[in-house]
This record gives C-alpha cells, sequence and structure tokens, in this order.
C-alpha cells in the first residue's frame, strides 16, 4: 500500500462517524504536520484513546506500528502533488493549506519548548515583577508582537514601554540600570540596531531577555535569560507568518505563565481595567 493510499484510508475511516476509529483518523488529518514529532503515548492521550488502541489502529491500516504510520505521514508531507491532490482537492489553495498548517506545526512545537524552559520563564517573571522599569524593544513589523505584550503587561499594572525606533531605544537603553528589565524581541537574533542597544543595556548591568529563534545568535549570547520560539521560516524570508505566530505565542506562555502566579489577583485587575463598551 503506498502512503496516498493510506491517506486516503485514514480519510474514509474519518468521514464514518460510526467507525470505532473515526476520531483518531479526524486527528491524524487535521494535524498531519504534527504527528511526526508526537510519540504514541501522546497520541493516545490526544485522542482520549489507549495506546493498545493505536496499535490497533495501525494494524488496521495493515502497517507493521506506529513508527510505520509515521514514517508514511512524514513521506506525505514533503509530497506536496499529495497534500495538494488528498487535501486541498481542486481549489488550488496549496499555499494557505500549507501555511496554516506551518503555523500549526510552530506553534505546537513551540508550546514544547515552553514547558522545557519554564524555569527560565519563571525567572522571567521574577524580574519583572521587581523591575522599576521594563523596556521591549523590536523593529518592524516584529514590533506589533512587542506592542501587544506591552498593552497585556500595562492593564495589569507594569510599568512597560514598547520602542521600535533606534534614537528613542538608545535614549531608554542608555537610562536604564540593574533595577530594569530590558526584553529583546527578534527573530534572528542578529538584527544590527538591536544588538547595538542590547550592548549598553549590558553595559548597565540590566537584566536582559531575548525572545527569538532556536539558534545561538549574537542577541542571545549577550542575554541573561533566553526564550526560544519554533518556526520553519528562514532568516531571509519574504514574508514573516509563523515567525510572528510564534513570537507572539513565545510571549504569551510568558504573559499566562505571569497571571497564574496570582491568577484572582490579576483576574479583579483585569476586570477593573475592561473597557465598557458604550
Amino acid at each position: 500500500m503506498t502512503e496516498n493510499e493510506v491517506i486516503r484510508k485514514i480519510k474514509a475511516i474519518s468521514t464514518d462517524a460510526d467507525h470505532r476509529f473515526s476520531f483518531i483518523a479526524k486527528y491524524i488529518l487535521q494535524n498531519l504536520m504534527l504527528v511526526p514529532d508526537i510519540t504514541i503515548k501522546e497520541m493516545a492521550e490526544y485522542t482520549y484513546t489507549s495506546v493498545a488502541t493505536i496499535n490497533r489502529f495501525t494494524k488496521f491500516l495493515d502497517l507493521d506500528g506506529y513508527k510505520e504510520l509515521i514514517h508514511i505521514i512524514k513521506y506525505f508531507n514533503h509530497n506536496l502533488a499529495g497534500e495538494e491532490s488528498i487535501m486541498a482537492s481542486e481549489s488550488n489553495n496549496a499555499l494557505m493549506f500549507n501555511t496554516y498548517h506551518n503555523i500549526i506545526r510552530s506553534l505546537h512545537e513551540t508550546f514544547r519548548l515552553g514547558l522545557k524552559q519554564k524555569e527560565t520563564i519563571n525567572k522571567v517573571i521574577t524580574n519583572l515583577k521587581t523591575a522599576h522599569r521594563i523596556v521591549i524593544f523590536a523593529v518592524g513589523g516584529t514590533y506589533n508582537v512587542a506592542k501587544d505584550f506591552q498593552e497585556k503587561l500595562l492593564r495589569v499594572g507594569f510599568n512597560i514601554i514598547a520602542v521600535n525606533d533606534f534614537h528613542n531605544g538608545y535614549f531608554l537603553a542608555q537610562q536604564l540600570n540593574a533595577d530594569d528589565l530590558a526584553l529583546f524581541v527578534s527573530y534572528s537574533g542578529e538584527t544590527l540596531d538591536l544588538i547595538k542597544l542590547a550592548k549598553i543595556c549590558h553595559q548597565n548591568q540590566t537584566p536582559i531577555v531575548i525572545v527569538c529563534r532556536q539558534s545561538n545568535n549574537t542577541l542571545s549570547n549577550l542575554a541573561n535569560y533566553e526564550i526560544t520560539i519554533s518556526s520553519n521560516e528562514s532568516i531571509e524570508r519574504l514574508i514573516s507568518t509563523t515567525s510572528r505566530f510564534a513570537l507572539l505565542f513565545g510571549l504569551d506562555m510568558i504573559y499566562f505563565s505571569l497571571l497564574a502566579t496570582d491568577l484572582e489577583h490579576y483576574r479583579h485587575v483585569l476586570e477593573q481595567t475592561l473597557v465598557p463598551k458604550f
């Protein structure tokens, strides 16, 4: 049985609501880009079944086991023609389809990284709570992500400002000290203006947090704390899509982890700062 035939069989199962493996099949089709990174134990958890049921599902597909299913899906994911013909049908929406799955996979992998970086995130939260001033530096389109984080922290009472202009950033960086916190958001970690500002913060002994892609970059080498996100976009990208979502989600993980430290307090503050709709 070929890879496409296996996927077609899974699709047929997913459309039969009465089939005993219908939910598993639906989950696989909805998360094709994620499945290769999911263990059999995780698959059982995500589909509310058991490892034994997942094994029975692979046997029903006439496969040797879960590893063969993963191998087939990996091969299928790299076969654009297969995705277009089976999943995108005749709609010619392959680009949109692939972008969607790349975003989902990026968020999933960023979430996994976040769990592994929980200790670092907790240290960042401690610094956020004790900092006199917080400045978040970003440039270009990434500034929109930084601005979103600024607005969320402003609403719960933090003294934070987001800046994307080098001159204003320079003024702020020169004034920061060890009692403040500098947060840099950069996909590549190699943005020249941000590196200049980070060096000033480093000289002033200001704690530095960097949210960036997984890599050994200049900004991460200057930082006290590094939160990495996952994205399959190249550094020389023409359009920023998955990276933007991943950076936004990376900052949201910090934000929601902060809220979780005193949920009742922050819920009260959020309720008090809710803008009424007139």
